[in-house]
């Protein structure tokens, strides 16, 4: 190159600043032979080892279209003709080297002006974008990819800009609004849906669009950054006639084109909804059919525990008088009969009782000392009956009055000493009472010890179920309900304790329980002695019936019995004998 072209910079300094470009440099005659090429530029052709100057520029960098393969005339010409700088197409570059290896290439032509303006050639720019054209395509393809999955998911997407419009939904989000692609974008959401409340002036605008979940959650998300949320809400569209019922979710992207857009993710729970609510009739149907069932139960085991106690009282007068001994033993046997019925009814009422949630505990002063001993006295005759030994509780130590519901308390008691007694054939029963803590907090421990027949672990699973005992051999032999332990249990729960078993075939039962402790200063006097449910069977005459009648007695029950009883004594003439 002359200093014509340099002006007043050397050459050296210009061949040195040329060089070390960072975009290939080629420099060209009025033939489009090369005058000059850089460093950059023989790297990017691939022809560092190569004599270039003087070749032909087409020669040195044969562009084609990398997509098609066709030959691409160089932009020389162009620019030589129209005086102008010319660039070159998108996948415009070459193959290089001997694997023919592709190179995108991004150019830039310009006439070379002397100082006078004569053209003298074309400065030929060059750049290496194959790393850029690689990464354009794999965006390319994630986009196709991400449109694909878009269009393709099961679930409704709809994509709305930074001011609620819809710019995108995907066809199952089409599906369930029932539009169309067109008639969607650009619309709000509810006016796309054709909501019946956005009708009249527009979705956001409408009379109750205040109250509406959905266009709540749509301007909270745009207003809101990084705001994702989801609910489940009904739709009334004026295409259908029922209301449509949506699971939505909605979060946040960003695009540089749009900015902020929100994503609502649209799934159609209208059936599912049908069948919850359908579930839920059905639920309340069964619960309503339980509470009548319950309270038939509670109903008829009051209605028949009436005329069972005036049988009771009938018998017992009756064995008062001149009977012979046949006579008071059938007597004796109708009696017993007509108790043990009485009990079954008392379980089934408890039952009741607790399966309607109707079971109330309550809270009085007694003396724990004093009831131990009547229940454990009641038990002790009937294990003596059976040659068994009993042992009475060392109540040492143990607080004289405690705050409890002491009916419920003797209800506890008899129902597991009963047991004890029932399925102990030799041997006997024992009873302790202790005073611990649990989580610092003073509790009440009882234990019930037997030498019975004990269960296995699979029989113990059963224990505290409904109309449950160890197997049905053992209802058939020891008779019973089944409703005893169940009722225990549920009892003690209510107190806020807990019960356990331990047992082993033929190595007797041990049930333990344990209860919130709250001593008392003295005993609350009662208004009246309730009923207790008793299991076990008597054997002992007056006395033992004097006691039962002391435990079982209810003050309904005895107004009754005193009616039915002065109503046959006016039928037989006053007679009070």
């Amino acid at each position: 190159m002359g200093n014509e072209v340099q002006g007043q910079i050397p050459d050296s300094v210009l061949r040195g600043l040329l060089g070390n470009l960072g975009d290939g440099l080629i420099l060209t005659d009025l033939d489009e032979h090369v005058t000059y090429i850089n460093k950059m530029a023989k790297r990017i052709l691939g022809c560092e080892e190569k004599q270039v100057i003087g070749c032909a520029f087409r020669e040195l960098c044969p562009l084609v279209n990398l997509k098609t393969g066709r030959s691409f005339d160089g932009p020389l010409k162009v620019a030589l003709a129209e005086k102008r700088s010319v660039g070159l197409a998108r996948n415009i570059g070459i193959f290089r080297g001997e694997q023919q290896e592709p190179i995108f290439l991004s150019a830039t032509c310009s006439p070379l002006h002397l100082d006078e303006g004569e053209i003298v050639g074309c400065a030929v720019i060059l750049r290496n974008v194959t790393h850029l054209r690689w990464l354009e395509g794999c965006i390319e393809a994630d986009r196709v990819y991400m449109r694909t999955v878009f269009s393709a998911a099961q679930v409704g997407l709809c994509v709305l800009d930074e001011k609620g419009a819809i710019i995108d939904i995907n066809d199952a989000g089409l599906e369930t609004m029932e539009t169309t692609y067109k008639e969607s974008v650009g619309k709000q959401f509810g006016d796309a849906f054709r909501c019946e409340n956005s009708i009249e002036g527009g979705c956001g605008y409408g009379q109750y669009c205040a109250t509406c979940p959905i266009r709540h959650q749509i301007e909270t998300a745009i207003a809101t950054e990084g705001y994702t949320s989801q609910i489940t809400a009904a739709m009334h569209s004026i295409r259908r006639r029922e209301k449509i019922w949506l699971r939505m979710f909605f979060s946040q992207a960003w695009s540089e084109e749009i900015g902020k857009q929100t994503i609502v993710t649209m799934i159609d729970v209208s059936q599912r909804k049908k069948r919850e609510d359908a579930l839920e009739e059905a639920w309340e149907r069964a619960e309503a059919a339980s509470r009548t069932k319950s309270q038939f139960l509670a109903n008829m085991s009051h209605e028949i525990r009436t005329p069972i106690n005036g049988m009771n009282g009938m018998i017992d007068l009756t064995l008062h008088t001149d009977l012979t001994e046949e006579q008071r033993e059938n007597l004796m046997s109708a009696k017993q009969c007509s108790e043990d019925l009485l009990r079954i009814i008392n379980d089934i009422l408890d039952f009741s009782k607790l399966d309607c949630g109707k079971m109330e505990l309550e809270s009085l002063d007694f003396d724990l000392h004093k009831t131990m001993r009547r229940v454990c006295t009641i038990h002790r005759k009937v294990a003596k009956g059976k040659g068994l030994f009993f042992r009475l509780p060392d109540l040492r130590g143990i607080p004289q009055f405690i705050t409890g519901d002491p009916m419920r308390f003797r209800q506890i008691m008899h129902n597991l000493l009963t047991n004890a007694v029932k399925f102990t054939g030799e041997g006997g029963v024992a009873v302790e009472v202790t005073k611990n803590f649990r989580e610092e907090r003073p509790v009440l421990n009882i234990a019930v010890h037997d030498t019975g027949i004990g269960m296995s672990f699979e029989e113990q699973k059963k224990l505290f179920q409904p109309f449950s005992q160890g197997d049905g051999s053992t209802t058939r032999k020891f008779g019973g309900t089944g409703l005893g332990l169940m009722i225990v249990k549920e009892l003690v729960e209510a107190m806020g304790g807990e019960i356990s078993v331990h047992s082993a075939p033929l190595c007797g039962s041990n049930f333990t329980f344990w209860i919130p402790l709250y001593e008392a200063d003295g005993e609350d006097e009662e208004s009246q002695e309730r009923s207790v449910f008793i299991n076990d069977r008597w054997n002992d005459g007056e006395k033992q019936e004097a006691t039962a009648k002391e435990e079982e007695t209810d003050i309904s029950d005895i107004a009754n019995l005193l009616a039915y009883c002065e109503q046959r004594l006016d039928e037989d003439g006053g007679d009070a004998s």
